[in-house]
């Protein structure tokens, strides 16, 4: 069985096995229930066919001894929002892929619905040997890329549920990352601190709020809603956030949030005459160059993007006989800075 030179569907390796395209689907499945000895005779014919080849599954492979010539970046989200954390993340993933001696092409969605197809039908035709999606999509989007981009690595994501295995996922433990900012702030005696995090539906924003949820849980503290707050990842949506608390008279004395966010908690508090860290503590999370930059410096939980990157780049370029998709977390870590002095 040699391999193909173009693309190689589900029904192709069933056909190879003599089996159902269904029951090639749940070998691909790990967490399917099949026999061993069936399992691994779909996975060996789908990596000798090229479905599961070094992370590559349907990509025309590079010849061998030579290194891949494209490895392509898909970066979805608006670009109002995180601009700042998307572009350190695009540095770091242009920089790694680049000192590893490959060519990086970078495709942006803007979240616009043709212009999400415009970069799909291009990223299609760039017959790329990897594929690095991040940012954010819709679910549709997102199962459309991993349909078509099958090994695809999706960085800062966790992607779909378990019904598509079919690509890896590598990120921050943003849960730690809000268990780390909310234990500081606690053991500088902080008791009514403020949640500002994106919108609610985003997984970023549900694994901060479980994070500084368990932290309370954790010192028998009670999670108060009104200390809750959801705005649009943006700086002014920060601003306006805590605007609004302080219109209410509602009394707190820290606040975590992303480091983007935090200059609109600092644009508030100083047009208020609110000190920082006196009379308000902040944490930030992401530790982008803008925290160094505000006065004074802002406390931050790193997530660190260069990590990051390389483990992107090591789980396309590790030599395997078959794909298995890797699900990792990065754990944060805290940078105490003048914020929380």
């Amino acid at each position: 069985m040699q391999p193909s030179r173009k693309s190689v569907s589900i029904s192709d390796i069933a056909r190879a096995c003599n089996v159902s395209a269904m029951t090639v689907s749940r070998a691909l499945r790990p967490d399917a229930v099949i026999k061993p000895a069936t399992r691994k005779r779909i996975l060996e014919a789908a990596a000798q066919l090229g479905y599961l080849r070094n992370s590559r599954l349907g990509r025309p492979a590079a010849e061998p001894g030579r290194t891949l010539p494209k490895i392509q970046l898909i970066i979805g989200g608006s670009p109002r929002k995180m601009v700042q954390f998307h572009a350190s993340l695009i540095a770091a993933l242009e920089r790694e892929i680049t000192t590893a001696g490959c060519e990086c092409v970078l495709f942006c969605s803007d979240g616009d619905a043709q212009g999400f197809l415009r970069v799909l039908e291009t990223a299609k035709r760039t017959l790329a040997h990897a594929t690095i999606i991040a940012g954010d999509f819709a679910d549709q989007e997102l199962r459309a890329l991993l349909l078509n981009f099958p090994g695809a690595v999706v960085l800062d994501n966790p992607g779909l549920a378990a019904e598509n295995c079919t690509f890896s996922s590598i990120g921050f433990d943003n849960e730690a990352a809000a268990v780390t900012a909310m234990e500081h702030l606690l053991g500088l005696n902080r008791r009514n601190i403020v949640l500002l995090t994106g919108v609610p539906e985003h997984f970023f924003s549900r694994e901060i709020l479980s994070g500084y949820c368990a932290a309370l849980e954790q010192r028998r503290m009670p999670v108060r809603p009104e200390l809750i707050r959801h705005t649009d990842f943006t700086t002014a949506g920060a601003e306006a956030a805590i605007d609004d608390l302080l219109a209410r008279h509602i009394d707190f004395d820290a606040v975590f949030t992303n480091d983007e966010m935090a200059a609109g908690v600092y644009r508030s508090l100083q047009r208020h005459t609110i000190a920082i860290p006196r009379q308000v503590a902040i944490v930030g999370c992401d530790d982008l160059p803008l925290g160094k930059l505000l006065y004074p410096a802002l406390t931050t939980v790193k997530l660190d993007y260069t990590l990051l990157a390389r483990e992107a780049l090591d789980c396309i370029t590790r030599q395997e006989p078959g794909f298995r998709p890797i699900r990792r977390r990065l754990a944060p870590e805290l940078v105490v800075r003048q914020s929380t002095w």
